[in-house]
């Protein structure tokens, strides 16, 4: 850790202006080039493959010390540690998300951190991302919608089934502060699978129809396909009509 400390050192990048400074105030910075940053990240993968332990250990001590680059490096360097190993870390992300108001780190965590999970794991991630979706709590809503996005984009994901699951919790507690989150999800849902997504809009809002579940679907419904659109929206006049749907 401490070679690698004085490594970033030395490449830090003292012709940053001190206006560019001011947009990093969340975490201090050694502003390393990317390019160097990235070679850390390439010779670190062999030693998080082949001794996982280790790899989880330098992660931690990465994250501790609380630089952009070295938290940027925790995330990334958890995503290439095998699942079995990296799990246990995994289920402190949130922990880590509520310290992280740093964009740039919050999305390596909700993206790079899962990269070999995704691919190796699935059913493990699912089972971790359920308990953020179905809590009361918006934020771990929102990492939830997050982090399944990069899944919903690999061209070989085909079950759905797991994600509409999972998520349903999430629908049918939307309000305004996962809105645009659930839009862009139910927005890569839909290119995967429009009449599958509709399917389940139409289970959820005639099942669940809350008055406010319906107010968020119906704001977010212009940015989903047409034809999704369309088939929606008779569900939405006879779920408002309901009592749950007046919000009785």
């Amino acid at each position: 850790m401490r070679a690698l400390t004085e490594f970033l050192e030395f490449y830090t990048n003292h012709t940053m202006r001190a206006s560019q400074v001011a947009r990093r105030l969340s975490l201090p910075t050694y502003h390393t080039p990317t390019p160097v940053l990235r070679q850390v990240e390439r010779e670190l993968a062999p030693l998080a493959d082949a001794r996982p332990l280790e790899g989880v250990a330098l992660v931690t001590s990465l994250w501790k010390s609380g630089w952009l680059e070295t938290r940027l490096l925790a995330a990334r360097l958890l995503g290439m540690i095998p699942p079995a190993q990296a799990i246990p870390a995994l289920t402190r992300l949130p922990d880590w998300l509520v310290q992280s108001t740093d964009k740039a780190v919050r999305q390596a965590l909700l993206t790079d951190a899962f990269a070999r999970l995704r691919r190796e794991n699935a059913d493990a991630l699912f089972l971790l991302l359920e308990d953020w979706l179905k809590s009361p709590r918006s934020s771990f809503q929102v990492w939830g919608m997050q982090a399944l996005i990069p899944l919903l984009h690999d061209p070989d994901f085909e079950n759905l089934p797991a994600v509409f699951r999972i998520l349903r919790p999430a629908v049918e507690m939307a309000g305004p502060a996962t809105q645009m989150d659930l839009q862009a999800c139910l927005a890569a849902l839909s290119r995967v699978s429009a009449t599958e997504t509709t399917v389940f809009l139409h289970a959820v809002v005639q099942e669940s129809p809350s008055a406010m579940m319906l107010r968020t679907l119906r704001r977010i419904l212009p940015a989903l396909p047409a034809e999704l659109q369309s088939s929606l929206r008779e569900a939405f006049r006879t779920a408002a009509s309901s009592p749950q749907g007046k919000g009785r």
